[in-house]
């Protein structure tokens, strides 16, 4: 496990503020270090203990031009069919969301299942600063991966 983290500290606090929606019926909104009951019902639903919210926009934390969001939320979903057709994971729709409306929302998914080390991997195959954990009951966590 890292100790050291190279995250810009006002980009972490960024993560931190966000507002984390998931494309569900209703809609679901979550944040870190907030537990969710909503959270805990899907899970409590799907079966499963933990999950991970994960974002292809802006590799590294940089914005990038709208194609290339574009082909990265592409790839995010390629990475995902995989994931899918094992039917080891329910995959919810989503984006991160800046509260202050200050950058666009970012396509992301919500993995229900995935074990943390594989969300982890995914994450940095997709050059991300970091994802959200979250463990049934309790609060869901940033997770910085440089």
């Amino acid at each position: 496990m890292r100790t050291h983290s190279t995250l810009d500290p006002a980009l972490r606090a960024a993560y931190e503020r966000a507002v984390y929606a998931v494309f569900a019926s209703p809609g679901v909104e979550f944040r870190v270090g907030e537990p969710s009951d909503i959270l805990d019902a899907m899970m409590t639903m799907t079966h499963v203990r933990c999950a991970a919210f994960v974002s292809s926009a802006n590799t590294r934390g940089v914005a990038t031009p709208e194609n290339e969001r574009r082909l990265a939320d592409f790839l995010l979903r390629n990475q995902l069919d995989g994931l899918n057709e094992t039917t080891k994971y329910r995959i919810f729709q989503g984006e991160g969301r800046d509260p202050e409306g200050k950058w666009k929302a970012e396509p992301s998914v919500l993995i229900m299942g995935i074990p943390r080390a594989e969300a982890e991997a995914l994450g940095r195959r997709l050059e991300q600063n970091a994802i959200v954990y979250i463990e049934k009951t309790r609060a869901p966590e940033l997770v910085v991966l440089v």
